[in-house]
């Protein structure tokens, strides 16, 4: 398996010939919104986009980008919230499906089930299966002990959000999340992208078991360069 982190909570997943993508935020339209510039470059093109599924943990504009989906090709497959599928819709996408937490879908090579998280709108945490592998992204989660359950599906790997603001756990409520579930290899994410909404993800790395930064942009192989780690 091989993944990319895009930045903020985005990834790009590759295993055999299916390929996912999850949260990504390919514009700046925070900037033209909310008047807060990205402070990555764009690493993918939309208009190149062409995978098996998109999945939008929820519909914020970091995760459902409306200028990004514009500029998507009119077939792409969409997986989101009910929220998401509304607003996909309102946007002219008419390929989308709604994910409730507790369900799963096989796309592929991937078996994706949403999970809880706490969130300011309808949101769901994700597990990704696939080669043997179980990798955990907690989408845009408050701390809450619910949490702690992600723990039953013994992930790997999980993704968790550490910037403390807007609807999302600090440093110190991810790692007691983290510690509680368990996983070999613990990534921190949704810290970079805004300098208004950041934070240092060695605070959360270096403090960890297993703590381990993406690069921005780089392909990683699952088994090699993080499950190994």
């Amino acid at each position: 398996m091989k993944i990319r982190f895009l930045g903020q909570s985005g990834y790009l997943l590759k295993s055999g010939n299916t390929e996912i993508i999850i949260d990504p935020y390919l514009s700046d339209s925070v900037n033209r919104v909310a008047g807060r510039p990205r402070t990555l470059p764009v690493p993918i093109n939309p208009k190149d986009i062409r995978c098996d599924a998109v999945i939008c943990t929820h519909n914020h504009l970091d995760h459902l980008d409306p200028d990004t989906v514009s500029e998507i090709p009119p077939e792409q497959y969409f997986i989101t919230t009910k929220e998401g599928v509304e607003e996909l819709k309102r946007l002219g996408r008419k390929n989308a499906a709604a994910l409730n937490v507790g369900d799963s879908i096989k796309i592929g090579d991937f078996t994706l089930t949403a999970v809880f998280a706490d969130h300011t709108v309808e949101t769901f945490g994700l597990i990704v299966k696939a080669e043997n592998k179980t990798l955990y992204f907690s989408g845009d989660t408050l701390y809450n002990e619910k949490l702690f359950n992600i723990a039953e599906y013994n992930p790997d790997i999980t993704f968790i959000c550490i910037n403390g603001r807007l609807g999302n756990m600090n440093v110190d409520e991810a790692l007691i999340t983290a510690k509680k579930i368990g996983a070999k290899i613990n990534i921190p994410n949704h810290y970079d992208m805004f300098e208004s909404n950041s934070e240092n993800p060695l605070l959360f790395s270096e403090k960890i078991s297993g703590g381990f930064v993406m690069e921005f942009n780089k392909e990683y192989l699952l088994e090699k360069d993080l499950i190994l780690k």
